[in-house]
């Protein structure tokens, strides 16, 4: 992948996943940690694992260093255990996600340096296996808004997903095409956001070649409220969820923006100034630009 792309991972994925540091339950009922890393190898959604699904899943828990709460010291693999049977056993709680405080339940967490550290090392697998598939053999030549838009569908449903209309589409670099067909279910919350997300990616990717831009740079769009919120987050103006409202949340970002930069503090995702403003601190970052 270009590095632009694994620069901004964490930034693109922290406001879908959340940065959690202990084990909880995702929606399907997987335990999980870090930046929605999948810590569970169970076959079914929201059912409780087999004696071998158990091990697999200790296993890959076990990557990950953990330490224990209060003393920080390095968990056994014992401990790590304990916790995660811990939150399986609750597969009730699983449709609260991270609300059904799974962290009552546990006596781990993780750094933030191992969750970055845990990040990029399944980034890192997730491309090797993405780029061994039909369709995405030229991986490594694409635009970076469509390297995105792939393993940010990969994150979230594995590198092994099997849209074959979408492979085609990626396979011939039609983007367009490849939006229309990017988009997967559930299309509930943050998965919305996602598969929004993932749409302009791809048509991102589109205009930067069109125009003949540089491939290698992850392209924004500020002609929009959405937009404007993604780069609000690029320049680590949080927590927004960029959902495209111009709610009370967002106004009040843009004005910590326009504040921070001697702007009339109007809240106007569209003001020209502040549009302006945002697209100079981009480029200056390295993102390619469009709608300023």
């Amino acid at each position: 992948m270009h590095q632009s792309v694994r620069d901004y991972w964490i930034t693109f994925n922290d406001p879908l996943e959340g940065r959690v540091h202990f084990m909880y339950l995702d929606v399907k009922g997987y335990v999980s940690t870090g930046i929605g890393n999948k810590i569970d190898e169970t076959a079914r959604d929201n059912s409780a694992p087999t004696a071998a699904e158990r091990g697999a899943s200790l296993a890959a828990a076990n990557r990950l260093r953990w330490l224990v709460n209060d003393v920080d010291t390095e968990a056994s693999s014992e401990e790590v255990a304990l916790d995660w049977d811990a939150v399986k056993s609750h597969l009730e709680l699983a449709p609260q996600g991270l609300h059904g405080k799974f962290q009552q339940f546990t006596r781990l967490h993780v750094d933030d340096a191992e969750i970055d550290r845990h990040v990029f090392e399944k980034l890192d697998e997730m491309e090797s296996v993405l780029v061994s598939r039909d369709g995405f053999h030229d991986f490594a030549s694409w635009p970076a808004n469509a390297q995105l838009g792939a393993l940010s569908m990969s994150w979230a449903m594995g590198p092994k997903f099997r849209f074959p209309k979408f492979q085609g589409h990626v396979g011939a670099r039609n983007w367009v095409g490849a939006a229309d067909e990017s988009h997967f279910t559930p299309d509930v919350g943050t998965i919305r956001i996602r598969n929004k997300l993932d749409r302009a990616h791809f048509l991102l990717a589109r205009s930067v070649e069109d125009q003949a831009l540089s491939l290698e740079q992850v392209a924004l769009d500020v002609s929009d409220v959405f937009g404007v919120q993604g780069a609000l987050l690029a320049l680590g103006f949080k927590p927004l969820s960029q959902d495209g409202v111009d709610g009370p949340l967002t106004q009040g970002k843009v004005k910590a923006f326009q504040s921070a930069n001697g702007l009339a503090e109007n809240g106007a995702f569209n003001d020209p100034d502040t549009v302006s403003a945002l697209a100079a601190q981009l480029t200056g970052l390295g993102f390619t630009v469009f709608g300023a």
